[in-house]
């Protein structure tokens, strides 16, 4: 009887040992812009700490949300999120907070690498577009 104990409370500590290894991601596309809300289709970002980051490291007068995503991503699996018809992030959990990522845009590799999470800190990844305009995708984990 002690022995079916032990091995049940083995099997269930393993349980929770994997699931303390996912990661639980939210991602947002954001377009930085100095056109005016009113001239854009988009919300304006609404997280005032996130906006409030961004325009104290970035040169743009507006950002908006193009679009937010959730992904679990087990330890050493790789979880996909389509952030728009034209990007796309493969992410792969590493461990200990740790991620390598692949940024795809109109189907060619935009950046690629591994990076810490620092956890509920958003990472941001950036490039330029046209019109003198900006896209940036912002990670954070989360306990959601």
């Amino acid at each position: 009887m002690i022995s079916r104990a032990v091995v049940l409370f083995g099997v269930l500590l393993a349980a929770v040992s994997v699931r303390a290894a996912d990661m639980k991601l939210e991602a947002k596309l954001i377009w930085g812009s100095n056109d005016p809300a009113e001239k854009v289709s988009h919300k304006v970002v609404a997280d005032p700490k996130l906006s409030s980051d961004l325009h104290r490291i970035f040169k743009w007068s507006n950002y908006y949300e193009i679009n937010t995503k959730s992904v679990t991503i087990p330890a050493n699996k790789t979880g996909e999120l389509q952030m728009s018809d034209k990007c796309k992030l493969e992410i792969k959990n590493l461990g200990k907070n740790w991620i390598e990522i692949n940024c795809i845009g109109k189907g060619k590799q935009v950046t690629h690498g591994k990076h810490s999470l620092a956890p509920g800190k958003w990472f941001t990844l950036a490039g330029n577009d046209k019109n003198n305009t900006a896209w940036f995708v912002v990670m954070r984990t989360t306990s959601k």
